[in-house]
């Protein structure tokens, strides 16, 4: 008999990163489909609380949560503010994982300090895996989980010089990606990633002679939206898609064609 399928609502959902462009549209994408959102910021705590008032003019449910994913104990703080949370409702659980924050760094490796590097490392990589470990220890309980890493087209490419910190910690979490979901699918939890390309955002251009040169890397006319992602990330929450496991998902507009 087939193991009957986790339904997607109630359920709680974390994501990190939840006041930026990408991040916000995953909250409000996973509110309207019945989960309750943690919106995880560090600075932003305004634009947090505008992404909360959003989800919950809608009828959704969400709070904000705050941590530093960039120092060395960011990640274990924002785990122990989990239970706390809607007032303790789902204390113990964490069903949906979505492991968006991440920052840039650019510089020629020859002027690549250590400390740059380790920064884009802790909060690319170091961070996820800390969220993934105690997320998957508590979907293992419930027997039924979802984590999704934000990556990028530039885990599996690097096109330009100077970006090796950042390439480097996307293609990590590409490759944790992967070893993850073989470590956890035997419990019910699948472990994805979505790798979008230019999505739009400052400091992209929106017309100009930039434009057209950054237009020629895809095949649609257009830069990404924050949707585009959120809509794959909402496919691979879904508890439907019990068989899709391992997957690095490019949301890049023909960028990797």
């Amino acid at each position: 008999m087939q193991k009957p399928v986790k339904p997607l609502a109630p359920t709680l959902c974390l994501v990190t990163g939840g006041s930026g462009l990408i991040g916000s549209a995953i909250a409000r994408r996973l509110a309207a489909d019945g989960a309750s959102v943690l919106v995880h910021y560090n600075e932003n705590r305004v634009d947090a609380d505008d992404v909360v008032h959003t989800i919950v003019a809608a009828g959704g449910v969400a709070q904000t949560v705050q941590a530093d994913l960039g120092a060395t104990n960011g990640a274990m703080s924002l785990i122990a503010k989990l239970d706390a949370a809607f007032d303790g409702r789902y204390a113990g659980r964490l069903d949906v994982l979505i492991n968006n924050a991440g920052t840039f760094g650019f510089s020629h490796l020859s002027d690549l300090d250590d400390d740059e590097f380790d920064r884009v490392f802790t909060i690319n990589v170091r961070a996820p895996f800390q969220l993934a470990r105690e997320a998957s220890r508590r979907m293992t309980r419930a027997g039924w989980g979802r984590i999704v890493n934000i990556g990028s087209v530039f885990g599996q490419a690097a096109p330009a010089a100077g970006m090796s910190a950042y390439c480097g910690s996307k293609f990590a979490l590409a490759g944790l990606t992967r070893a993850w979901s073989r470590d956890l699918g035997g419990a019910g939890i699948t472990v994805n990633a979505v790798q979008p390309a230019l999505i739009q955002a400052e400091p992209f251009p929106t017309d100009g002679p930039a434009f057209e040169a950054m237009r020629r890397f895809v095949s649609v006319d257009r830069f990404g939206r924050g949707d585009d992602v959120a809509e794959a990330v909402a496919y691979l929450t879904d508890p439907k898609t019990s068989f899709v496991n391992g997957v690095c998902l490019n949301v890049d507009g023909g960028w990797s064609a």
